[in-house]
């Protein structure tokens, strides 16, 4: 089998021509964005000065470097380790987003490890929001998954190494254990977060290179692996900033609401601004004036609309919008009309300026904030309120006096316009393949019109952000706070969020066609004997698995009589797809020709086209001759007969939409293409193309819009993986799983007591995202992504029915339960809970299964048998069960992995509305394996646009990097997202583990059996508020072999680790656990520790094994439930720092050695080799 190196599959996966497609290649690396300072101004080397150890108070003590300077800058930095417990910190002020940080540590002489973080107000050395900075690093949640995998070299919005150490970067990074768990609890104790990390084994280098978006203060912090190994001889650190040139404008400014009274009936947003469009469009004030009539109208959007009904007639699911016309945005004090601020984005600073764009957003997102969030009472923060908007909520004019939140009980946010009117956010683009600034490269190749320029001009608002790395998102304005995450937070909605596109004629004709009120609302995707329904897919590729996953959910969902059109296969061109695409050939005379029948629509009511894209066309499997692609302008424009018979007014589409309903109306057709919904305003495209314009302009959010019909897509480059259904392709079968879910509400009349209501779209899609957290094995910056970029074009609110609702899944349908069914014990004593859990795997006959390039490990839901200790509690009745996770780790080997909901409910509240318990960890107890030598693993390798299809292939990545490691070597972790349902907990873990032999095979590791503790913080026990207060994990300083105890009938290891507790420096309050690899050498067993009466930071313990075969997994954990994890980096092999060590015979009187040696020198000597090559430079304490 042909195997490459990672990084040249990743580079080919970009450049490989595709069979028979003409069309120009993307760029394989993207420009040098953003623009930088490259002048670097050498300064002169500085040694450390201690104390410099800490970065909270009291006693802060971290050492500024570069002070003041507004240049490029490089600071050369010697420092000594001098114990297992000293941290060296550094902290400099970086003020321009986009800047460029670059750390190298050298010259080690002992094992050390570098980490990156901060982003906190220069001022205050603190996070949050101040009338000068404001910065949230988000809620935590996510930390723990991100950490899975292990210890990875640096992922400072770049893949590095790929094996050995894998992804671990988070608030706590408890996996690595060691000082970075302090680290982390420090930075994120001041409001900041750790940004990225690197941790190497042994005396290898440490680098990091990221480029950072937030300004404020940031520390670099060298620290000792918890080995504990430590070196007389200094380190070298370089710190390298290469100063960007965007300019920030600082925090935006919030908003106050006032009204006369809230109106809790109001479930949608329709934020418009009337003036900006008159300004950017003055031709058509007609179009403008009709947008707001209609959106304003009380027996339209903003009219309560029966949009489900029971059986009875009841209402079961009512509608109701709101508009907020931000022409309306009045001026407080101390900042500039919104209006001028709009008007000077023109001034070509700004324009190429995409944190301009961003401020804009941020004030509407004020707006909507201070709107809808009932905790804010009418404001979206209580510092820097410049603004101030009105709520009319009765029919008198002039009474809106009252601060409070006039719309508390909003599902849905419609942005009406495009990204001229209503900007997107620009968030950064944390990806290395196919980062979005690619994308401005490849739009120079387009067309020879250009003479080599982009067909987006790097100076206009898209083009900028294209050029500083930076893609689209409307997920801020449906986020409340972000999850922390590395780089940048991460804003995942809990809000749906729709946008309409793009002129005003346009969108004022799909508003008027999809006007509630007339009973037509929904997508009725059913058997119906009038209008035979149907539904399209294609796939080819990559996209092929995904395809199939899609049609599979679908074709259980829907009955035989709607008709489904399937193109799944490497042979489509585009005569085919147009062919089969709809219930007719597009070229059927008058079928989608123009101009079309006012009375004209389809039957398609949903397609899912999994293709590749650009902005402008779809790209069809096979490219023929002439015009190969399928381009949106062939939507676009299409026009509507504008006569009607002399019996009908010509005004009747006014007031009856049903007889022009629009070809797309209630449609709903989506895809996983790259910038399938990059949505590009005209005057965005290079004006000298003349004619071309139109074509290279139409997009198709925009063109679906311009028919009534709404659309998903992407505003940057989709991902898949060639073995599997993941990322891009994952989310959209998730989007249709939830699209089809049965969703009720309770009915009386109903049979069954409750009625099935549909899915709205836009619900779907929220929650698509939710459980993409939920069921991820880990996260990395193409997550950040995919979840990012899917934007919705149309209303939120349309529901989808179908004949065959699906049913939700297991934990959504226990979080749905009543709180008596859900409410854990109470704690014995404090606030501390211990749940054990026992997952049994019982593999099928054939588990293992050949790939394309290697094998995978088959599991489901019912190889799994699963003991529980809560069950056991009479209170807590849910339906325990795992959840099989087919997504797997960029450059890893494809592990089975599942999740389990750990959701508890507070014991100790007697509130009918109890609060969920807080998850502190999950430590792993025991567990039993069995092995397969010889596994050739399938590595997950990520793609995004190819031009030959992949699959038939076996090119597969090098796996040399993780020889000798066990991957992943924290295999576990927990999530807490946010949901409809309150805060939901997921225990994650893989089924199996591996390490490699050499760079294509090695042994694999099956679990049959894992046990795990989940310890829980109980929020209403009595000493809870100080437990959840100390987020500050212990810290395993160090870990070795102090001797071995051999007599005739057995032999033992002895196990010394030591262990701080930052909260309690004098005397640890901490627990020790651990497993060690018993004879079997396939069995985890308990591994019991005992603290040393006289040093309280030492523990040891007795491993009944000869020393080389000593393997273990240790935890530390403090009495508020932090812990902090050991595993060697992956080794699970402890070190030994002496050339002798003492073989003590149990029938002599063994002698206390002091706290270096371990123990005496008295009995037999035993010669065991030193793990550091320079056992003279070693420092013992």
């Amino acid at each position: 089998m042909q195997r490459l190196l990672f990084a040249l599959v990743c580079f080919a996966l970009l450049v490989a021509p595709m069979a028979l497609d003409m069309r120009p290649q993307p760029a394989t690396a993207a420009s040098p964005s953003p623009v930088r300072l490259t002048e670097i101004t050498n300064l002169p080397e500085i040694a450390e000065i201690e104390p410099n150890n800490r970065i909270t108070p009291p006693g802060v003590s971290a050492q500024q470097i570069a002070s003041g300077r507004t240049d490029s800058w490089r600071q050369p930095i010697t420092g000594v380790i001098t114990s297992s417990i000293d941290i060296d910190y550094f902290y400099f002020d970086i003020s321009a987003p986009g800047s460029l940080v670059t750390i190298e540590l050298t010259n080690l002489t002992a094992d050390y490890d570098l980490v990156f973080g901060g982003g906190v107000d220069p001022a205050t050395g603190q996070g949050g929001a101040t009338n000068t900075f404001e910065f949230d690093a988000g809620q935590s949640g996510l930390e723990d998954v991100t950490q899975i995998g292990g210890q990875i070299a640096s992922i400072g919005g770049q893949i590095a190494s790929i094996g050995g150490q894998i992804a671990s970067i988070g608030g706590q990074i408890a996996s690595i254990g060691g000082q970075i768990a302090s680290i982390g609890g420090q930075i994120a104790s001041i409001g900041g977060q750790i940004a990225s990390i690197s941790v190497n084994p042994g005396n290898n280098d440490e680098q990091i290179e990221i480029i950072v978006w937030q300004p404020g203060r940031y520390f670099v912090a060298v620290a000792p692996s918890n080995a504990g190994e430590t070196s007389s001889q200094p380190y070298r650190l370089t710190i390298t900033l290469e100063r960007s040139t965007l300019q920030s404008l600082g925090p935006a400014p919030h908003v106050q609401f006032l009204t006369d009274r809230p109106d809790p009936d109001v479930t949608t947003l329709y934020i418009i601004n009337s003036a900006r469009m008159q300004g950017v469009y003055p031709g058509e004030l007609t179009a403008i004036n009709a947008i707001t009539t209609t959106l304003s109208s009380s027996t339209g959007y903003s009219g309560l609309t029966q949009l489900v009904w029971g059986e009875s007639e009841n209402a079961l699911i009512l509608e109701k919008g709101a508009v907020i016309d931000l022409a309306n945005l009045e001026v407080i004090t101390g900042t500039l009309p919104f209006s001028q601020l709009l008007n000077d984005w023109s001034q070509p600073a700004n324009q190429s300026n995409p944190l301009y764009a961003n401020y804009l957003a941020q004030i509407i997102d004020h707006v909507i904030e201070a709107a809808i969030a009932p905790a804010g009472n009418g404001l979206s923060r209580d510092v820097r309120v410049r603004y101030r908007m009105r709520a009319n909520n009765d029919s008198n004019l002039g009474n809106e006096t009252n601060q409070t939140t006039p719309y508390p009980n909003v599902r849905n946010i419609v942005l009406v316009g495009g990204d001229e009117i209503i900007p997107f956010f620009r968030l950064p683009d944390l990806t290395t393949i196919a980062n979005e600034a690619d994308y401005l490269d490849y739009l120079k190749t387009i067309d020879p019109n250009t003479n080599g320029a982009s067909l987006i001009s790097p100076n206009n608002p898209l083009g900028a952000a294209l050029r500083n790395r930076m893609l689209l998102s409307d997920n801020p304005y449906g986020a409340d706070r972000p999850y922390r995450f590395y780089g940048f937070p991460l804003f995942v909605p809990r809000l749906a969020v729709g946008r309409i596109v793009e002129r005003p004629s346009e969108i004022a004709d799909f508003l008027r066609r999809n006007a509630p009120g007339f009973g037509e609302e929904n997508i009725y995707l059913r058997d119906d004997f009038y209008y035979p329904r149907s539904l399209s897919i294609t796939g080819y590729d990559f996209l092929i698995d995904g395809a199939n996953a899609i049609s599979r959910t679908l074709q259980q969902a829907t009955s035989i009589s709607v008709t489904k059109r399937v193109l799944n296969n490497n042979t489509w061109n585009r005569a085919q797809f147009e062919a089969e695409w709809l219930e007719q050939p597009l070229d059927t005379p008058g079928f989608f020709s123009s101009p079309l029948e006012f009375y004209s629509d389809t039957q398609t009511l949903v397609s899912s086209l999994n293709a590749h894209f650009d902005h402008w066309q779809l790209i069809p499997a096979v490219s023929g001759s002439g015009n190969p692609n399928f381009p949106a302008d062939r939507i676009l424009s299409v026009g509507y007969s504008s006569g009607f018979p002399s019996a009908i007014p010509s005004s009747s589409c006014d007031f009856y939409p049903s007889i022009c309903p629009g070809f797309f109306y209630n449609t709903l057709y989506y895809s996983v293409g790259c910038h399938s919904g990059y949505n590009v305003p005209y005057l965005a495209i290079d004006q000298s193309l003349g004619p071309r314009i139109d074509f290279y302009a139409a997009d198709f959010a925009q063109a679906f819009n311009r028919h009534a019909g709404n659309w998903i897509g992407n505003t940057g480059y989709g991902y898949g993986t060639l073995d599997g259904v993941d990322y891009s392709e994952r989310l959209a079968a998730l989007l249709t799983q939830e699209l089809v879910r049965n969703e009720v509400r309770p009915d009386p009349m109903a049979e069954n007591g409750e009625t099935y209501v549909g899915r709205s779209i836009g619900e779907a899609l929220v929650n698509a995202k939710l459980r993409y957290l939920r069921t991820s094995l880990g996260l990395n910056a193409y997550d950040y992504k995919v979840l990012a970029i899917t934007t919705l074009y149309g209303l939120p609110w349309k529901r989808i029915f179908v004949d065959n609702p699906l049913s939700a899944p297991v934990e959504d349908l226990n979080a749905e339960l009543p709180a008596g069914d859900r409410t854990a014990p109470t704690p014995i004593a404090g606030s501390q809970l211990t749940r054990t859990i026992t997952f049994t795997i019982n593999y099928d006959t054939n588990y293992l299964e050949p790939t394309r390039s290697g094998q995978r490990i088959r599991l489901d839901a019912s190889n799994f048998t699963i003991s529980d200790t809560f069950l056991l509690a009479s209170t807590f009745n849910v339906t325990p069960t795992v959840t099989i996770l087919n997504n797997n780790l960029i450059g890893m080997p494809g592990l089975p992995a599942f999740t389990y909901d750990i959701t508890a409910l507070s014991g100790s509240d007697d509130d009918s509305e109890r609060n969920p318990l807080v998850v502190r960890d999950i430590i792993f107890v025991g567990g039993q394996y069995n092995t397969v030598n010889n596994f050739n693993p399938t590595i997950t390798q990520i793609v995004t646009e190819t031009f030959e299809p992949l699959i038939t292939t076996t090119i597969e990545p090098d796996f040399s990097a993780g020889i000798g490691f066990w991957v992943p070597d924290r295999f576990f972790g927990h999530s807490r997202t946010e949901g409809d349902n309150g805060p939901r907990d997921t225990l994650i873990s893989t089924a199996a583990q591996f390490r490699a032999t050499d760079g294509v095979t090695g042994t694999l590791r099956t679990y049959t059996q894992l046990v795990f503790q989940v310890l829980y913080t109980d929020p209403e026990a009595e000493d809870a508020e100080e437990a959840l207060a100390d987020q500050t994990p212990p810290v395993i300083e160090r870990v070795r072999i102090a001797g071995q105890d051999v007599n005739l009938q057995s032999v033992s290891t002895l196990i010394e680790v030591f262990v701080s507790d930052p909260d309690n420096p004098t005397n640890p309050q901490v627990t020790l656990t651990g497993v060690y690899l018993a004879d079997d050498n396939v069995t985890w067993t308990p591994l019991t520790f005992s603290q040393d009466s006289q040093n309280p930071r030492r523990w040891t313990a007795s491993v009944p094994r000869p020393w080389p075969d000593v393997r273990l997994i240790i935890t530390a954990i403090d009495q508020a439930g932090n812990s902090v994890m050991y595993t060697a980096k992956g080794q699970f092999t402890p070190p030994t720092y002496q050339l002798f060590l003492p073989v003590i015979n149990r029938n002599q009187s063994a002698l206390s050695g002091d706290d270096d040696a371990g123990g005496s020198a008295m009995g037999g000597q035993l010669y065991l080799p030193i793990v550091s090559q320079d056992a003279a430079k070693l420092v013992r304490e």
